[in-house]
């Protein structure tokens, strides 16, 4: 168990964007301090950070100026040179530690984690180059996404492979780098849930469901479908995974589930994730808030759902829209990042999910889009 940690201790938060400022503003509001490490003298999380950094998470010097001042550490992605941080830091400084880093920046790693945990994966097969494509093809099968081993690399970095003549393209595309071939999915449900761990206190908070285009976020809300069996389900595979796991803090597991209601394990993720950001409102605790608790020894509370919400990511082409609903919908909650971020905000609805889908589609811009493919 972490150790109890009063107001006015200093909490270093590695990462940037929107995820680094939710988690500045929840350690403020629990009257810390923040040091933040973000990537660049632009990046959003610094206008929430009493002392600001800026510099790699890879980059052993500036992982080293945050350690001198921070009491605790944190970070908000994958992308952290793991070792570095360990050398750096002492165990009351990193009550996370690095082990879940090991396990999820390298999708290959993930898999063989999830596999030997007996969770339910989708098949997949390492390739190494070229050559192993049509190989791994015969154990996975069509269609399938090959997607690099480090998580770093992008989503245009992946490519969808449907048919013979798609396996070829890829053989002549392929660069000398390691990749993972996954079985594909076509359009699948998909949840997401928040594991909160200090210790061998494990609290799952509410499964979210989610849709995505494109590899980014569209909606997310709660109640996620699927019925209690499948919820039940889901918060076994994930008390299972926390189990197995030498880390403290929240951490975000997705899930996809078949029309029969098979589910398999999508991906972990590091930290808490903005994708969960609606139950902060549905709940009365968000994930970062939780994080917060685990990494600093406050009490986890058992949280349950207090109403329904649909939460909408918003972008910069969505900005006359979001300002038309601000003005005509007091009941809808609008949140909004300072400039500078890919996504200007959250816009959330606390409407059952057909009643809520109604109220955006009579927007003529906002959409759930619920059959969209990822």
């Amino acid at each position: 168990m972490t150790d109890f940690i009063q107001p006015g201790a200093g909490i270093g938060i590695i990462g940037g964007g929107p995820l680094a400022y939710s988690m500045a503003g929840a350690a403020k509001a629990m009257g810390m301090n923040t040091i933040i490490l973000a990537p660049s003298e632009s990046d959003i999380a610094l206008s929430l950070a009493d002392i600001p950094l800026v510099g790699k998470a890879t980059d052993p010097a500036a992982l080293a100026r945050l350690a001198e001042v921070a009491t605790v550490v944190t970070f908000a992605n994958e992308n952290v040179d793991g070792n570095a941080l360990q050398q750096l830091t002492t165990k009351h400084q990193l009550p996370s530690g690095v082990d879940i880093l090991s396990v999820t920046q390298d999708r290959y790693l993930e898999m063989v984690f999830l596999d030997d945990l007996n969770v339910n994966i989708l098949p997949y097969a390492q390739v190494v180059g070229p050559s192993d494509i049509a190989k791994a093809i015969e154990s996975v099968g069509l269609p399938a996404i090959l997607k690099p081993i480090q998580k770093d690399m992008g989503a245009d970095q992946q490519l969808r492979l449907t048919s013979p003549d798609d396996v070829a393209h890829a053989q002549q595309l392929l660069q000398q780098r390691p990749y993972i071939l996954e079985a594909w999915l076509d359009h699948p449900t998909e949840y997401a849930v928040t594991v909160v761990k200090n210790g061998d206190d494990i609290k799952v908070m509410p499964v979210v469901q989610t849709v995505f285009a494109h590899h980014q976020l569209q909606a997310a809300f709660v109640p996620a479908t699927g019925g209690d069996a499948v919820h039940q389900e889901i918060t076994r595979v994930a008390k299972l995974i926390a189990a197995h796991l030498n880390y403290t803090g929240a951490f975000g597991i997705e899930l996809f589930m078949t029309p029969n209601q098979s589910l398999y394990v999508k991906r972990l993720y590091p930290a808490p994730q903005l994708t969960n950001h609606v139950l902060a409102s549905t709940t009365g605790f968000s994930p970062v808030a939780m994080h917060m608790r685990a990494l600093l020894g406050w009490p986890l509370p058992q949280l349950k759902l207090l109403r329904p919400g649909v939460m909408i990511p918003l972008r910069a082409e969505d900005a006359a829209a979001a300002m038309t609903q601000v003005r005509i919908k007091p009941e809808w909650q609008f949140e909004f990042y300072p400039s500078g971020d890919e996504l200007i905000g959250m816009m959330t609805i606390y409407k059952p999910l057909v009643e809520a889908d109604q109220l955006l589609d009579a927007t003529d811009h906002f959409h759930l889009n619920l059959t969209e493919e990822d």
